[in-house]
């Protein structure tokens, strides 16, 4: 569907998408639950061809439904310093986290990924609650996912959930790995015997991460990790429990003078958009350090 932004409205041209359909359908569709429905229709901040809304099972034929974005601030404290954006559309943006920084702080609010987010919201006329889809370990870099319109979180957390939103890492292991491809398929469980660690558990939580051979050198081997579901520590714990530790991971991997930090990037993500169904794939910024597998196989 095509859309557009004007006036403090988001006007979606249904083309006859919902024709015979109703309201709640749309609404369905984009994973609002009911609380969010009724509140819709009750604060006037859903309209079809302009109008007020009374009755979510009104049948549709061509109305252009247009939702009110309301001007709110970012819900958090703003840090001294941007995030660093690397892609960033109607919907969302897309930002780089450098190593040493967690996403969500309560303890130190003004020194997180979110406050610097909220600083970037601010600069650039964001006007909307920093909402995260996704973390990432203090140790690993890469890419997070923010969503920009309150409306179409629930439907990005629906696609994260479904894996519809492909999240791929590079990890650095110390070790030669034998298989081109594989799965790691071990439950993932807390360890009791070592604070903020994780373990593979039958009694854990189910967790996939599909991993592919890219490149060995010398006692080193880089591979490709795209995570079928997101436990904590997920691709952390798999590579190790395989024999294939992550240089320099404080918890699970081994020390390597070679790699300056730990080896693990969050280095692409692909998603569709909630409207367009458009599909992007983001590449993060180069890491020069990952240079030292090109050429290699």
């Amino acid at each position: 569907m095509k859309f557009e932004m004007k006036d403090g409205l988001l006007i979606i041209h249904t083309a006859g998408r919902y024709r015979d359909k109703c309201l709640e359908d749309f609404l369905n569709e984009y994973c609002q639950p009911s609380r969010n429905q009724n509140q819709l229709i009750q604060n006037r901040e859903i309209l079809l061809n302009g109008s007020e809304v009374t009755d979510l099972h009104q049948k549709l034929k061509d109305e252009d439904i247009s939702l009110v974005l309301k001007d709110e601030g970012p819900g958090w404290p703003l840090a001294d310093e941007s995030c660093r954006v690397v892609y960033e559309d109607a919907f969302c943006y897309i930002v780089h986290k450098e190593i040493g920084y967690i996403i969500h702080d309560s303890e130190d609010p003004e020194h997180c990924l979110m406050a610097m987010a909220a600083r970037y919201q601010q600069e650039h006329g964001i006007r909307c609650p920093v909402r995260p889809i996704h973390r990432l370990d203090r140790d690993t870099q890469g890419l997070v996912f923010f969503s920009k319109i309150p409306f179409f979180q629930p439907w990005f957390d629906k696609q994260l959930e479904e894996k519809k939103i492909r999240r791929h890492y590079l990890a650095i292991v110390k070790g030669r790995c034998t298989q081109d491809k594989f799965t790691c398929t071990g439950k993932i469980g807390r360890d009791r015997h070592r604070s903020g660690a994780y373990r593979i558990s039958d009694t854990g939580k189910e967790a996939r991460t599909k991993v592919e051979k890219i490149a060995q050198r010398g006692p080193y081997t880089l591979l490709g990790c795209t995570l079928e579901t997101g436990r904590t520590h997920q691709i952390r714990v798999h590579l190790s429990s395989m024999g294939l530790p992550i240089v320099n991971d404080p918890l699970y991997g081994v020390q390597s003078k070679d790699f300056p930090f730990m080896g693990l990037w969050a280095d692409e993500i692909e998603f569709r958009s909630p409207l367009t169904n458009k599909k992007h794939k983001i590449h993060d910024i180069p890491i020069k350090e990952y240079d030292y597998f090109k050429g290699e196989k």
